[in-house]
Formats: structure tokens, sequence, C-alpha cells
């Protein structure tokens, strides 16, 4: 029952536009298919950037005369060649060292049986425990066949996504300026005045990182298989190539190289790797105050602290290919920043600028008036 001197209380409708409730709904299914094909939307990014990186060598063939569709088939076909040389040349050595362990396994099969050791081993009342063992090694085999048939449908898959990754490149170089018209279609006209030439420089910006990044590499590559060379270390090519792609990361990458460089030169000798520990210091020295600068320019100004912070943020969400792209990235989100705070930043230098003296005052002070 209610109070007849207490007032009514007030009842509040609360309205939701259709649009609104369509909107929700947009981007809630929008999410959720960005999470569904979250690999397919990684790949489409990996591509974006690789396609970003090879513009600007595009954009070089373009004003010599040539097309833009023949002119990003001829610069992936170039990167293509590139990558299938590398690894034939990483395969070769590796591979002709696995085919003679392979023909000395009857060798060391023979060492092994004739061996004193062994012998004891087999006539202590052993056999039992061999013919087990013999026997879950048999019984293994399945699981063994079906792991080997698991790791060739995964290199398989992986050659599949880098086919669909280039393709995807390619398309990318051959469409991007129908592409930037095409958004800066929504655009007003002064807004595209002012931010065309910022999405100009990141791209400038992209590619002077990663052209840079594997110039830097196959530097650091081209040093360390020389010096594996010199000392005798085992696959001086393939260690040149190990440390060519780790120094693609920026700041760790170099450092986890010579510690791979140095443990293999342990098994060498001790005078081996402490060359090699040598090398290697001087090496990363080089690089950083003279390699860096030389091949940068003044295209990407990042401090090593934001580096470092990138890489460990962009390694976190894709690994090792968040790691390579967080320079270019983050130079990239700079040089946003920079432009979006251009007109504040000039505003408070105005306001801190000293204030003009009057007119009168001035003429007083020529005139040797106190």
């Amino acid at each position: 029952m209610t109070d007849p001197g207490r007032p009514p209380r007030a009842q509040v409708e609360l309205i939701v536009p259709l649009r609104t409730l369509l909107l929700v709904t947009a981007f809630v299914a929008v999410v959720a298919l960005a999470l569904l094909s979250l690999g397919s939307l990684l790949s489409i990014f990996v591509a974006g950037v690789l396609a970003l990186g090879l513009d600007p060598v595009v954009g070089a063939l373009v004003a010599r005369g040539w097309k833009r569709g023949p002119a990003a088939c001829a610069v992936i076909v170039s990167l293509f060649v590139a990558v299938f040389l590398i690894v034939v040349i990483t395969v070769g050595p590796l591979w002709d060292e696995v085919r003679s362990f392979l023909e000395h396994v009857p060798q060391y099969w023979e060492d092994l049986t004739d061996s004193d050791a062994f012998q004891t081993f087999v006539s202590g009342g052993s056999q039992n425990a061999v013919r087990d063992t013999l026997k879950e090694l048999a019984s293994g085999l399945p699981e063994a066949a079906d792991a080997l048939l698991g790791i060739a449908g995964g290199v398989f898959g992986s050659l599949l996504s880098l086919v669909t990754l280039t393709f995807l490149a390619l398309f990318l170089l051959m469409e991007r300026p129908k592409i930037t018209d095409w958004l800066f279609g929504f655009a007003p006209p002064e807004q595209e005045a002012r931010w065309r030439p910022i999405l100009e420089e990141s791209i400038r910006a992209v590619s002077s990182s990663l052209i840079g990044n594997v110039a830097i590499s196959l530097v650091a590559g081209t040093v360390a298989g020389l010096s594996a060379w010199a000392f005798g270390l085992p696959f001086p090519i393939v260690l040149a190539v190990i440390a060519a792609f780790l120094d693609l990361i920026p700041q760790v990458g170099a450092t986890i190289a010579a510690v791979i460089l140095v443990a293999v030169a342990l098994t060498v000798s001790p005078i081996a790797a402490g060359g090699m520990l040598l090398i290697q210091l001087i090496y990363q020295q080089v690089e950083n105050y003279v390699v860096y600068p030389l091949v940068y320019r003044r295209a990407v100004e990042l401090t090593a602290f934001t580096t470092i912070v990138a890489v460990l943020i962009a390694s976190s969400i894709l690994g090792v290919v968040g790691a390579i792209l967080a320079v270019p990235f983050a130079a990239v989100i700079k040089i946003v920043i920079r432009e979006a705070g251009r007109p504040r930043r000039e505003r408070m230098a105005a306001l801190r600028a000293p204030a003009p003296a009057p007119a009168a005052a001035v003429e007083a002070v020529e005139a040797g008036e106190p």
C-alpha cells in the first residue's frame, strides 16, 4: 500500500535507437570474425608490411619508365630468387655433412660392436634387455611415422602460406596507389593535403628500416662467416646464415648470434673462442656506431630504449616476426604522433615566446629618450 503523502516515483524510459543496435551488432560481429580469422589477418598484415617495405623500390622503377605491374613482379621475383639462393647455400653444406655421417654409420656401428664395453654388456646376461629395447623401438615406429608425416604436413603448410603471402604482397604492391587514393577519397581536401605526405614519409620509414635491417644483417653474416672460416669452425656458411637471421632482431639478435658463435668456437679451441669473442665485440661496436647511422641515415630516429620496448611488445604479440617488424612500426607511430601533436606544439611555443614590445616604446628607445 502506497503512502498518499509520498510523490509517485518517476519512471525512466530508456530508448535505444535501431541504428545504435545495428552498429553494436555489426561491431560485435566484426570482432568475432577477426578473432576467428586471426591467422589470416596476421598473414595479410605481414604481407602489407612487406609491400610497404618494397614500395619505394617499385616507385623508383616506375620513375624510370616501368609500369607498376611489371615493376612489382620484378621486385617480388628478385626477392624470391634471393631467398631461394640463401636456402640452397645453407642446405647444401648441411646436407653434405648429414650424408657423410650416414655413410659412416656402418663403420661407427662396427666400431661400437667390437668395443670391449659392448661385448661385456652383451655377455653379461643383457640379451633380454637388448631384445626388449628392440621390441619397444619396433612398437614405436608407427608413432614415429605419424610424427614424421605431421612434420612433412607442417612444412607443406608453411610453403603454402609463403606462396600465399608472396601473392598478397604482389597484389598490394600493384594496387597501393589506387588503395591510397580510395582511402583519401573519404577525407576533406585539407586533411588529404596534410596527411598524404605523412603517409608517404611513413612508407619510406618502413622501407628504409626493413631494407636497412637486411643490409646490416648481410654485413653481420659476412663477418660471422669469414671469421668462422678463418678459425676453422664447422659449417661456416650455416653459421653465417644463422648470424644474419638473428641480426634481423634489433638490439638483442646480434648478442644471441655472438653467443652461438663463441659456443661453437669452444668446440675447436679456447683460442678460437677468444678470437671469435673479440671479433664479435668489435663488430657490434662498429655496427652500432658506424653501420647503423650509415645505413639508416636519419630515416628512422629511435632511441635504444624505444627500440627495446618496441621489440619486447611486438615479440610478445607476433613472436620473431613481431620483433623484426617492431622498429618500422615504432618509426611510423613516431611520425604520426609528431604530426598529430604539431598544431598544439606550435600553439604552446607561441605562448612561451616573449611578447613583442609596443611600437611607441621601440621608437622611444631608438630616439634615445628615457
